[in-house]
């Protein structure tokens, strides 16, 4: 998901193919079969995109046309792709380009939800005629049309993809899903992640650090033990990457396996996440790491290249997000083996068990491509995606050209050892290739991992320390309808969400983080809080609890 700094490219640039011709075309498209077989060449065009990602260009090659990758799919679908990425925040960026009427062709943003963040503003976009209508095109695209039902939980497709707002109109298309399997959901093994010469210094198991309470122990040996970053200057105990990203992982003791924002007691009483005692906690732990140095005051304030830097480095002693393998074996763990990053614990829960990812047998949640209603052309676009998502596109995307980087065997692909020794030892040219940029930002419906399973002889390293991170944090699925979506159907529903609106909790616990005193901090959350329940919280939970009482799908 974050990946290296992109060159940043002009958004008013990306946006010169587009105008108001977007009907459309009456003529049949050529398949990508008959072109690549010698049939009709398709239509020659260049497409605009935007990844919406901060740091998503970290998977576009130094040459975005002349990469064997790319000039294959121009063959084969004539269209050239001209990418842009940015270092910014994912919501400031989406509304710019639709405030200014300058979106891209074709853009790839977060939509992990239609009621706040990136996905309301892609709604309130299409909603104000700014996104093209896929409607009309779908019946021509059937490997996109299949992206909009393949690895979706069934509630996020009924009321968020295909929300009642949208009067029956596809706006966005899902990225990154499953192909419907549960084997097929992607683990991002987030979590903590510590140096290990430094947890070997200090005599320290891993596996052994699964509290907060172990972790704050941890941390003040590490700011007492001298440790140092590979030029030499003294580590930091503890950070994350851009933005905070992921500081929960800090405070997973307070968690539970839940997929809606209301929490259960033991005698089934049902309160509104932020009301919940350990907030409190939550708040006065991550003061107490803050406040005894021992957790970096920028974590919230970084940027991706500023977040990167510190990781390469091994400037941070202990990193909460995914394991960003991928990343540091092209810096630290190439420099400096010795000081892989290792999994603390996993870490426990409140209820004692590991803290894990929890799924529903779909995704809630997703990247999506849109495409902007001004685009020249539709069908050049959509013919990309389809082609992209089709058997061939998606081993071109995976493994390049076959009998130059990968050979069939047995109706598997396998790399020529030749290239996989190249592409072992230097990652970046397997992505200016053009192996990275395709299936991180096009393919939904779809595993890799299912399609093509690879022996554990045939895995890097890095697979390898993967999987095993993976093992020791399983999905977690449940297969229920979240509680959240009740809550629509409350008559005081829209007058909650129009109070709301304008208060950030997230913002406002950061903020009391820094608070002077432990009582300044929880009057902030404490003021916080009773906005939301003079927003009527409360009386909205109430309403969820009756609706959950006389249904036996609902999860919380």
């Amino acid at each position: 998901m974050t990946l290296a700094v992109p060159l940043l490219l002009s958004a008013a640039t990306a946006c010169s193919s587009s105008n108001s011709d977007n009907k459309p075309s009456g003529q049949t498209e050529p398949s990508a079969s008959s072109t690549a077989s010698g049939g009709d060449k398709p239509e020659q065009a260049t497409v605009s995109f935007l990844s919406n990602w901060n740091g998503g260009g970290g998977s576009f090659p130094q040459d975005q046309v002349n990469n064997p990758v790319a000039k294959r799919v121009k063959e084969v679908t004539g269209v050239t792709l001209k990418m842009e990425s940015i270092t910014t925040n994912e919501t400031e960026k989406l509304n710019t380009i639709f405030a200014s009427g300058t979106v891209p062709d074709m853009v790839n943003a977060p939509f992990w939800s239609t009621t706040g963040g990136e996905g309301q503003v892609i709604k309130k976009a299409a909603l104000e005629g700014q996104l093209l209508d896929l409607t009309p095109y779908l019946d021509k695209y059937p490997n996109v049309k299949k992206l909009l039902t393949t690895g979706v939980a069934k509630d996020f497709a009924e009321f968020e993809l295909n929300s009642p707002d949208f009067q029956g109109k596809t706006y966005v298309i899902p990225m990154q899903t499953p192909d419907g399997t549960p084997e097929s959901i992607h683990n991002w093994n987030y979590g903590l992640y510590a140096r290990g010469d430094i947890l070997k210094a200090l005599n320290v198991n891993p596996e052994d650090i699964d509290t907060e309470d172990k972790v704050f122990d941890l941390l003040a040996k590490i700011k007492n033990g001298n440790f140092k970053d590979i030029s030499g200057k003294p580590v930091i105990p503890a950070g994350t990457m851009h933005d905070g990203w992921d500081y929960g992982q800090f405070l997973k003791g307070w968690s539970d396996y839940t997929i809606s924002d209301y929490r259960q007691d033991s005698n089934g009483k049902l309160s509104y996440w932020m009301f919940s005692k350990d907030e409190e906690d939550k708040l006065l732990y991550m003061r107490k790491i803050l406040s005894n140095g021992l957790f970096d005051p920028e974590a919230f304030s970084n940027t991706d290249t500023m977040a990167n830097e510190k990781l390469a480095t091994g400037k941070l002693a202990v990193f909460a997000a995914q394991d960003m393998a991928e990343q540091l074996d092209k810096t630290l763990y190439k420099s400096n083996p010795e000081m892989q990053y290792e999994l603390l614990g996993p870490m426990k829960n409140k209820s004692g068990k590991i803290a894990t990812q929890v799924e529903k047998p779909g995704r809630s949640g997703f990247p999506v491509i849109f495409l902007s209603a001004k685009i020249k052309n539709p069908d050049a676009a959509l013919r990309f995606l389809d082609y992209i998502n089709s058997d061939e596109g998606r081993l071109l995307a995976y493994w390049g050209i076959e009998g130059k980087d990968y050979q069939m065997e047995n109706g598997v692909p396998k790399w020529i050892p030749d290239v996989k020794q190249k592409y072992d030892n230097d990652p970046d040219s397997m992505r200016d290739a053009g192996l990275k940029y395709l299936n991180g930002n096009f393919i939904g419906g779809f595993s890799n991992d299912v399609a093509w399973p690879k022996s554990e002889d045939e895995k890097t390293k890095r697979e390898k320390m993967q999987g095993s991170y993976s093992a020791k944090m399983p999905i977690q699925i449940i297969d229920k309808v979240s509680a959240n979506y009740l809550a629509w159907d409350w008559p005081k529903y829209q007058q909650f969400r129009d109070t709301t609106s304008s208060l950030n909790y997230g913002d406002e616990f950061k903020k009391a983080l820094f608070a002077k005193t432990d009582d300044q901090a929880l009057k902030i959350l404490h003021d916080i809080q009773d906005k939301f329940r003079a927003a009527g919280a409360d009386e909205m939970t109430e309403y969820v609890a009756q609706k959950a009482a006389e249904r036996n799908d609902i999860g919380f």
